[in-house]
């Protein structure tokens, strides 16, 4: 799979606009092999420098899109000619439209009504799409036990893309703790997209995205 990374505060982040994100998510499942992958917005970079573990979390992702305009500038003054950032909301859904069947995809995250909401709302836009299962994790701290039951309901699915909205930091921690469980699968962290996707909260205008 080739493409640039650029080094930002010292993360690599991937020297991609959308589509070329969805293609090299393409070539990662094709791999067939457990992958992941992080819409990176500022925060996320600048508390990878800070917090060493956070850092060595983020450095094994597969894949760091630049999910931030701050990111942006800093690859262009390094000679990237990249136009807008890689917005993890934007990105699923682009990825959504453009990995119809026979790619499988998974919810992971959100409470209930948003997941049903979500997958109602995805389903309407791309009917084609094979959503094979979503889980709305328990509010409270996860044991071991939830871990393998998540582990288990996932696998059990056959899915391809599994999508995961936690927030913050967590989603990233997430991935990286419980890929070992997994044989197969595209675990992807994209912040507040089912949210935003399932129509619950509007997106910011483009131009306040662009700033």
């Amino acid at each position: 799979m080739e493409s640039k990374r650029v080094e930002v505060l010292g993360m690599g982040l991937q020297a991609t606009d959308y589509a070329g994100a969805v293609k090299l998510l393409q070539e990662l499942a094709q791999r067939g092999t457990p992958g992941m992958v992080a819409a990176c917005n500022t925060h996320l970079v600048a508390l990878a420098r800070h917090r060493a573990d956070f850092g060595s979390v983020l450095g094994k992702f597969d894949l760091l899109l630049p999910d931030g305009m701050p990111l942006i500038w800093s690859m262009r003054k390094k000679g990237e000619d990249l136009r807008d950032r890689v917005y993890g909301p934007y990105f699923m859904l682009e990825a959504l439209k453009s990995l119809p069947r026979p790619w499988k995809h998974f919810f992971f995250g959100g409470s209930e009504s948003c997941l049903r909401e979500l997958t109602a709302a995805v389903r309407q836009a791309q009917p084609e799409l094979e959503i094979v299962g979503t889980l709305s994790p328990p509010y409270r701290a996860w044991t071991e036990r939830d871990e393998e039951d998540f582990a288990k309901t996932i696998a059990m699915s056959g899915a391809d893309f599994i999508w995961v909205a936690l927030g913050g930091d967590r989603q990233e921690r997430w991935i990286d703790k419980n890929l070992k469980r997994h044989s197969k699968g595209i675990f992807l962290a994209v912040g507040d997209a089912f949210e935003l996707l399932a129509g619950r909260r509007a997106f910011a205008p483009r131009w306040m995205q662009k700033a």
